[in-house]
């Protein structure tokens, strides 16, 4: 079983969902689901999004469950083909208390710039 079959399982039956009512939440079948819990295909990127609501799940942790990329952020790398690419490659070694404080400061850059805007 893959770990993204595990972990969409694991989040159901958390839920105490059935595979019909959480295809029903997120307009695909109970089969799709089924299929996709015993490994036999994986949800598109859109699809991660609306099951990550339907199981109140973080989104980013089902996107790298299912080795996707959520839609938001490839936009963001498209928009910044260039400075995404090497912002990675320049953080690539941080430690887990500096990505903390990295971001910290992007939060407090987005809310500069929230209130520039008034």
């Amino acid at each position: 079983m893959s770990n993204f079959a595990e972990y969409l399982k694991n989040l159901r039956t958390e839920k105490r969902m059935g595979v019909r009512e959480l295809g029903r939440a997120v307009d695909v079948t109970g089969m799709h689901i089924s299929n996709m819990e015993k490994g036999k295909s994986l949800p598109s990127p859109e699809l991660i999004v609306k099951l990550a609501k339907a199981l109140d799940a973080d989104v980013d942790e089902m996107s790298y469950q299912a080795d996707h990329i959520a839609p938001e952020v490839v936009g963001v790398i498209q928009n910044q083909p260039k400075a995404v690419p090497n912002f990675l490659r320049s953080a690539k070694d941080l430690t887990p208390e500096q990505w903390k404080i990295l971001q910290q400061q992007l939060d407090t850059m987005v809310g500069d710039k929230g209130s520039d805007d008034s």
